[in-house]
């Protein structure tokens, strides 16, 4: 007795080798594995053939056919185990699996597994299990599918249910709507679908599992339910720009039709069989139907398409049973009715106002939602003013960076030209006029709405709208060693949808500030960027490359200013935050591993710590008790001003060092956790242990010992870091404000 996995695969290399990974690691290898190819490529291939795994695997092919039914059809096809499981290449099994699914299939021709829901893949998948269920990083990432999920819209089990309307009403309460049904975590014994010809309709794109469902368990009473743990890993996949499941494409129209085309299959197959079922079956299609047909009706152009909507809606609707009518929400069941009578203009119309009067109410004394809703229906009505600029760096935390030194050569070389305004949400004193606004005040967004130009150096809101004649100046905000955005396979500590979020943010912008080549064609690619690129160099660094006794004053300034006395040397120490240490997402916590109390007996005598976190971590750390040793000026507006002061760097995974080089002082790398940072968390750009300009250190006592050898240090790593600051460092010479603000504002 063994199972046949059926495994269509379109070229995800990333995904299907996580999947035969967690095949690898069941305990019971009584399986095949068939890998169906959907027009792959060589390499795709060899992304399967090269793996070295203890179970069969045999990769099958397409042909002239396409889709995921057609795939799981020459799979099924192919099978020679006495049952199959079907599943997605994004998908995986935890362990135990196959053991337990065997098990309880012995009397069965169907046996239902639970399932998880998972924003990340299999590796990160186990790393979180280790978490407690209580802890924010597990809930974020991983959601259990609750069996007994609490909807008042769908019929309560009878007393006397077969074990075969438990299983399916269990199967179908478990999903939300009727489009997330599915044929996967179903083991099925192979004799049964053969005999009864129960197939996947190559006619659906989107929705071949509902019929393929429906025909197979009206093919068997012997089905069964395995509770003991879900098994089952639904992949959700955090990047639906580049690698969209099928569920993530955006083609709204054609999924209602297939929909209601799938409802009409499903209906023909167990019409009769079980009217509890059906029942259950036109609960979740009424929902759907609200969602996705009547949202197409609101939304699509073509006057053919809508008309081929009603058609199958005047189909559908006559279908719906009684019972699921009553059991629907109010709204849900007024809209079937209203359908049935009304045209689609008026089924639109009446939508469009049921859906603003939702807005309205959800916003409605909620200032947070009510501002953005003022911003988009009334003050981008208002006319753009053509000299007004608006600035914001670090989401209003302060007064620095590039947008800082851009705004101040504004200032300088056209005085009283342009009209700025200034994102800061504490009062700041400003060296030149400037109004000042709060994030997500409402002058904030009278200001978003009326500006021309945009200075930022993060990304803007999600509810920032660009319109037509404005220019986004994105500055960003240091070169990149760890990965980003688009070049990072996980996404951790962030929302699941950031790959999406930041896709859809970067499209509005003009220009992109590049310090350095390495940076532009990073950013091309993290960013997916195709604007204009303005390689210049950074802004915020034009600073560093001061005259020698402009540059001496101001070290002395800004020491008096900070407190530090003038005869001591400084250590700036500016250690970043960490993808998986955050209490929820956005809000992260950080463990200084450094033994400030050692530094301090041995280094004291000669030198000051400057500490400088993220600006992630500002708020998280209690260093009184190194008052006068340790300067914690995380929230300093201005970072190059603490770079002037500092004769040596501490640092880890921050990318400030490539700014500090232009000042060609000692770097020194605390890498305590590279392995886990390297290849867990985000992965570098760079092989730092080849072009780093310094030592990586993985104890404060090389950190310390290394200090007080810094002559030998800054020999050993001459040439490194000559090589180092042409490659990184070679376009700036002290002039990327001027060229910034000639090309953007005058160009």
């Amino acid at each position: 007795m063994g199972i046949s996995f059926i495994i269509p695969y379109c070229g995800e290399r990333k995904y299907i080798q996580e999947c035969l990974e967690s095949l690898e690691n069941q305990t019971c290898k009584e399986f095949e594995a068939l890998v169906v190819c959907d027009h792959c490529d060589e390499e795709d291939k060899r992304a399967v053939t090269e793996l070295s795994l203890s179970f069969p695997v045999t990769l099958l092919d397409t042909g002239e056919k396409t889709g995921v039914a057609a795939a799981r059809n020459i799979g099924l096809a192919a099978s020679r185990q006495e049952f199959v499981f079907f599943m997605d290449c994004d998908d995986f099994l935890r362990a135990g699996a196959v053991e337990s699914m065997l098990a309880a299939a012995r009397e069965s021709d169907i046996v239902y597994v639970r399932r998880y829901y998972s924003w990340i893949g299999y590796r990160g998948f186990l790393e979180m299990e280790k978490l407690p269920d209580d802890s924010t990083e597990k809930h974020t990432y991983i959601n259990t599918s609750r069996i007994e999920r609490e909807d008042k819209t769908f019929p309560l089990l009878p007393d006397n249910a077969t074990s075969w309307e438990t299983v399916f009403y269990h199967l179908l309460k478990s999903v939300i709507r009727f489009t997330f049904l599915s044929a996967l975590n179903l083991l099925y014994r192979r004799e049964m679908l053969v005999k009864n010809a129960v197939t996947f309709d190559e006619q659906f794109i989107y929705q071949a599992d509902m019929g393929f469902l429906a025909k197979a368990f009206c093919c068997t009473e012997r089905v069964a339910e395995l509770t003991e743990e879900p098994y089952y890993v639904k992949r959700r996949r955090n990047d639906p720009i580049n690698l969209p499941s099928l569920a993530q494409r955006k083609d709204a129209t054609n999924k209602a039709m297939e929909v209601m085309r799938a409802y009409l299959y499903v209906k023909e197959v167990i019409r009769g069989k079980n009217e509890f079922i059906e029942s259950c079956f036109d609960c979740k299609f009424v929902k759907d139907y609200v969602r996705q047909t009547i949202a197409a009706y609101m939304k699509e152009k073509s006057s053919k398409k809508v008309k081929e909507l009603r058609s199958l809606a005047d189909e559908c609707l006559p279908l719906i049973s009684k019972e699921a009518l009553k059991l629907a929400r109010p709204y849900t069941r007024r809209s079937v009715n209203y359908s049935l009578t009304h045209t689609t203009e008026k089924i639109a119309a009446r939508a469009r106002r049921h859906s603003a009067f939702q807005t309205f109410k959800r916003t409605i004394g909620r200032k947070r939602k009510m501002i953005p809703l003022i911003y988009r229906k009334l003050l981008l009505r208002f006319p753009i003013k053509e000299k007004m600029i608006l600035f914001e760096t670090f989401f209003g935390r302060n007064y620095s960076d590039s947008p800082k030194y851009i705004f101040e050569y504004i200032s300088q070389q056209y005085s009283g030209e342009y009209e700025c305004i200034w994102v800061l949400n504490k009062k700041t004193k400003l060296p030149y006029p400037a109004k000042q606004v709060k994030r997500f005040s409402l002058r904030y967004y009278y200001y978003m709405a009326r500006s021309k130009y945009f200075v930022y150096n993060v990304r803007q809101p999600k509810s920032f709208i660009k319109r037509k004649g404005t220019v986004f100046l994105e500055t960003w905000h240091g070169t990149p060693l760890k990965r980003l955005v688009f070049d990072q396979v996980e996404v951790s500590g962030a929302s699941p949808l950031y790959k999406e979020q930041v896709y859809n943010q970067s499209r509005s912008w003009d220009y992109l500030i590049a310090p350095n080549q390495f940076s532009s064609d990073i950013f091309r690619s993290c960013f997916m960027y195709d604007k204009e690129m303005l390689e210049t160099g950074y802004p915020r660094n034009d600073i560093l490359h001061l005259p020698e006794d402009e540059r001496e004053r101001q070290v002395g300034e800004i020491k008096n200013n900070l407190g530090i006395p003038l005869d001591k040397k400084v250590i700036l120490y500016a250690p970043t935050w960490r993808d998986d240490e955050f209490f929820d997402k956005g809000q992260y916590r950080f463990t200084l591993q450094l033994d400030l109390a050692r530094m301090q007996e041995t280094l004291g005598d000669e030198y000051v710590v400057v500490l400088r976190t993220h600006y992630f971590i500002v708020n998280v750390l209690d260093l009184s008790a190194y008052q006068g040793f340790v300067f914690n000026e995380s929230t300093y507006d201005d970072i190059a001003h603490l770079y002037l002061i500092a004769d040596l760097m501490i640092t880890d995974y921050s990318s400030v060092f490539f700014d500090y080089a232009n000042l060609r002082r000692p770097i020194l790398f605390f890498m305590y956790d590279i392995e886990k940072y390297r290849d867990a968390l985000r992965g570098f750009y760079i092989d730092i242990e080849e072009e780093l300009p310094g030592p990586i250190l993985m104890t404060s006592d090389e950190v310390i010992a290394t200090v007080q050898n810094l002559p030998q240090v800054e020999q050993t790593y001459e040439e490194k870091y000559r090589v180092f600051y042409e490659k990184y460092c070679g376009w700036e010479n002290g002039t990327s404000t001027k060229q910034v603000v000639e090309t953007v504002f005058h160009k």
